[in-house]
């Protein structure tokens, strides 16, 4: 914009500048020296300030582009900072990221560790005697609990034995019977045989009388193999039985031992149970006593003290004395005043008010009750003697009458609707109509003007504490407050004469001997710390003031009942170690001996198996060698019958086929016995499977009340070791609370740098924005300049135009003046000098070949008589050439190629007009100010073709 503004006006400068120039040609004056002196001289500064605006605009230009690389210079720092700083961020986040990670395991950790830290003071109040007996007492009853297990599976695993024995017998039934069926199979099958061969025998075949012989052959060495193997068979059965015998004495060794160890660990267990009853109360005696010494501790360690530091105490006592003294300065007394204050910045610090937990309770401010308020005037009496008792004055005391009169003191401060805050000043009617009242006598009252601090939400208090607004607040707070009143007007008291200390220390001449002290707020929220007289309804039912040195001496005695408390925990603890461990020895020997009781019985079950499967090994040798001894007779009865008469072998065929139905008849009987045996044994293995599932089931229930007990055991173990697991579990938190801290402290370390980084990337994010706009505005700036150096080149450019054209014109003005001047005086020449009309030299004009030259240097023809040059043309006849010089017009006619002949003649007015009229030429005379007109018009016709024309802009 500003760039258009200045185009505009550089524009109308140059316009105004060529109208001047224009404007004073439009008339021709005698006076052209001057003008055209004046006009070249204002040529000659227009011109000069052309070039100054180029220059300048040159200058611009060069500024503008140093300007632009400077800005773009910046802003390439500006973004590598940007990059840099968001680089940090972003290594920062991770940081932060990772620390907020830490921060949320140690979050966990704490919370896990104060889930054990409640469960571990839960299980330490529930470790009374009376819980410990009732815990000994769920063990032996679990104890016996699982002693009727144990005697619930030794029967159920007797039913088993039973139950196998039964198994066993139809086994051997149905075994019995399947020998039987297959052995009366093999009757059928001989049966069968011999009736073939007593047919045989009846037909008298020679092949069947061999056939008879190879079976006998065959029978007699296979009866003997047989016989063999049963023997060997025996002694095995022998063997087995005689293992079997060995393994059921070793398993009623391996029971008695069993018994004798399950009435050791019971013998054990007595004992021990006793010892940890003892170590229960030896544990609950101790734990009394430590949270006694715990309790001192805690109000020793949120007892609030008052400590003077050194040299205060004859200070404040030499600046009081002073007041008496008889050559009393009060600058002298100003500067004592002052001196006190040197002491204020150690007070300060070393007298910090202390928190205390058991007084977050939140009261009504504006309804203290009588209980609260005697809590908080108890609380100022033990600062007020704290330090009198390092001042060496009198004590004071805390009673409810002096309670009392506070109250009504503040009663009548509200009733007369005085806010010492506002006027600076204590109502003493206030006072003396509370002495009216209750017959009560007062020596002096101090007030802390802290109104503000419960209406405004600002800190107040000298150590920097910020107490809520509002009328709930703790009696900590409270407490706090008169702290911080008491410190500040006794180490900062000089604006009020130190009045308020020496009121506390007791020196001041109205001082009692026998002082009391009550506390009370007004409706203003001011403190009234009222001092009275100890009469005696005041010292009446007065109140034991808390002191450091007697709970110190408590402290002592709680420590020294702990000592014994805890040593006689040890020797509980140790004769609790012994039994325990003894019980454990005693458990760890009733285990192995239950494992030996169950590794006998699986012995003694092997060894019946083996016994078993032998005895069954023997019956069935046994029924072979009878099959076969049957076999080796019929074999031999076979062989004999070849030798019998016909009727004798007829018989035996009769004989032989009813044997054959006989033992068909039994085969019948045989299957239906095994049938019956398989039936039985079916019933016997149902039954079977149902006591070992019996067994199942009762060992499942004493694996459950094994663990019962294992937990019981672990629960009285807790309830034994509650202090120490207790001790242990706040250890834990106090670890993970400090873990937490220490993490919380890194995320807020690694925060704030970030914080603090994104602020910087935030800072080098607006320095690249504001880079930005800067080379922006510097290209805008670059653009600008150059397009005004375009212009005002321009500019110069028309100028220089405009000059020359100026100086054309001006030249043209002048050769016309000269002319003119010539023609009106009739200038000529004669004798090579320019005359007049009347011969008379003219001064300052010269002769110029067959010309005169103006003073102002410009070239005119001479007014002459006319020139005549005659030529013959080819017809002989004379063609005149005329040749008129009129004040610079020349007129020259066509030429001849013929010799010309010079006639000078005069020419007449109307041969010249036709002259010119030939000529196609207008008068002279005429001609000579619109000549000069219309160079004026072609000079503004480029003006305005190199300035154009423009709206006006901004």
């Amino acid at each position: 914009m500003n760039s258009k503004k200045k185009i505009v006006t550089l524009a109308g400068v140059s316009l105004v500048a060529t109208a001047g120039v224009v404007a004073s040609t439009n008339e021709v004056k005698a006076d052209t020296t001057s003008d055209n002196a004046q006009a070249a001289a204002t040529l000659q500064t227009a011109d000069q300030q052309a070039q100054a605006k180029v220059d300048q605009a040159q200058s611009n230009v060069n500024s503008a582009s140093q300007a632009t690389s400077a800005a773009q210079s910046q802003l390439d720092s500006a973004n590598a900072a940007n990059s840099a700083a968001q680089a940090d961020v972003n290594s920062q986040q991770a940081i932060v990221n990772d620390a907020q990670a830490k921060v949320d395991a140690a979050t966990s950790s704490v919370s896990t560790a104060q889930d054990a830290e409640t469960k571990a003071q839960q299980n330490a109040d529930q470790a009374t005697s009376a819980n410990i007996q009732k815990a000994q007492d769920a063990i032996a009853n679990q104890e016996a609990q699982i002693s009727k297990d144990t005697d619930a599976i030794n029967n159920a695993n007797k039913a088993v034995s039973d139950a196998q024995s039964t198994v066993d017998a139809a086994q051997k039934k149905v075994n019995d019977a399947t020998t039987t069926r297959d052995n009366q199979q093999k009757n059928v099958d001989a049966a069968n045989d011999a009736v073939k061969n007593a047919q045989a025998i009846l037909d008298n075949s020679d092949q069947a009388k061999k056939q008879a012989q190879d079976a006998l052959n065959q029978a007699n060495p296979k009866v003997a193999d047989d016989t063999v193997a049963v023997n060997n068979k025996q002694t095995d059965v022998n063997n087995a039985a005689e293992a079997k015998k060995n393994a059921d004495e070793a398993l009623k060794n391996a029971n008695d031992a069993q018994d004798s160890a399950q009435k050791n660990k019971d013998a054990k267990q007595a004992v021990a149970d006793e010892a940890s009853a003892a170590l229960a109360d030896a544990n609950a005696a101790v734990k009394d006593a430590q949270a006694k010494v715990d309790a001192i501790n805690d109000k020793l360690a949120s007892f609030n003290t008052i400590t003077l530091p050194a040299g205060y105490k004859d200070d404040l006592i030499a600046y009081y004395n002073y007041f008496g003294n008889s050559n009393y300065n009060q600058d002298e007394a100003n500067n004592l005043a002052q001196d006190l204050l040197k002491y204020r910045d150690q007070a300060m610090s070393q007298n910090k008010f202390k928190d205390n937990l058991s007084d977050d309770r939140v009261v009504d401010i504006d309804n203290l009750n009588s209980t609260d308020r005697a809590e908080l005037s108890q609380f100022v009496a033990s600062l007020i003697n704290q330090v009198r008792t390092q001042m060496g004055t009198n004590l004071v005391i805390s009673s409810p009458a002096a309670d009392d009169y506070a109250e009504q003191v503040s009663q009548n401060y509200n009733k007369d609707n005085w806010n010492s805050a506002d006027n600076g000043k204590h109502d003493q009617s206030a006072l003396n109509n509370a002495t009216d009242q209750l017959n009560i006598s007062w020596n002096g009252e101090n007030m802390g003007l802290d109104q503000s601090i419960f209406t405004t939400d600002y800190t107040v208090l000298t150590d920097g504490t910020k107490l809520p607004t509002g009328n709930k607040q703790t009696i900590n707070d409270l407490k706090h407050l008169i702290y911080d009143d008491f410190i500040s007007m006794m180490f900062d008291d000089a604006d009020s004469a130190w009045g308020h200390a020496t009121n506390f220390a007791g020196i001041d001449n109205f001082a009692a001997e026998k002082q009391a002290v009550g506390f009370s707020l007004d409706k203003f929220y001011n403190t009234h710390y009222d001092l009275v007289e100890a009469n005696q309804k005041v010292e009446e039912n007065s109140y034991t003031l808390p002191s450091i040195n007697a709970l110190t001496q408590k402290l002592a005695d709680a420590k020294d009942d702990l000592s014994i408390k805890q040593t006689d925990q040890a020797s509980k603890q140790k004769a609790n170690d012994d039994a325990q461990n003894a019980l454990s020895s005693a458990n760890q020997v009733l285990v192995a001996a239950q494992n030996d009781v169950k590794d006998k019985t699986a012995t003694v079950q092997n060894a019946n198996d083996n016994l078993t499967a032998a005895q069954k090994a023997l019956a069935a040798l046994q029924n072979q060698l009878s099959a076969d001894q049957a076999n080796q007779k019929q074999a031999k009865t076979t062989f004999d019958s070849f030798d019998a008469d016909l009727a004798t072998k007829q018989a035996n065929l009769q004989k032989a086929t009813d044997s054959l139905k006989a033992e068909q008849g039994r085969l019948a009987i045989a299957q239906a016995d095994l049938d019956n045996a398989n039936k039985a044994l079916s019933d016997a293995n149902n039954n079977l499977a149902q006591k070992k599932q019996v067994v199942e089931n009762d060992k499942e229930a004493l694996k459950a009340d094994n663990d019962k007990l294992v937990q019981l055991q672990n629960n009285l173990s807790d309830l034994q070791n509650a202090p120490k697991l207790l001790a242990a579990a706040k250890e834990q938190v106090a670890t993970a609370q400090k873990a937490l801290a220490d993490a919380q402290e890194a995320y807020n370390v690694a925060n704030d740098k970030l914080t603090s980084l994104k602020q910087t990337a935030a800072g080098t994010a607006t320095n690249v924005s504001k880079a930005q706009q800067v080379l922006a505005e510097a290209k805008n700036n670059e653009d600008a300049a150059k397009e005004a150096l375009d212009q005002a080149q321009q500019a110069l450019t028309e100028l220089r135009q405009k000059e020359a054209l100026a100086k054309q014109v001006a030249e043209e003005q002048a050769k016309l003046a000269a002319e003119k001047e010539a023609k009106d005086n009739g200038y000529h020449i004669e004798n090579n000098q320019v005359v007049d009309a009347k011969g008379n030299s003219v001064n300052g004009w010269t002769v110029k070949g067959n010309q005169i030259v103006s003073p102002t240097n410009a070239t005119v023809d001479p007014a002459v008589s006319v020139t005549t040059n005659v030529n013959v043309d080819s017809k002989g006849q004379v063609q005149p050439q005329t040749r008129v010089t009129t004040n610079g017009v020349k007129t020259v006619a066509a030429t001849e190629s013929a010799n010309p002949v010079a006639t000078t003649t005069v020419q007449t007015r109307e041969q010249y007009k036709q002259q010119l009229k030939s000529n196609n030429q207008l008068p002279q005379t005429g001609n000579n100010d619109s000549a000069v007109l219309s160079l004026a018009g072609v000079a503004l016709a480029a003006m305005l073709s190199l300035f154009g024309i423009k709206k006006r802009e901004f």
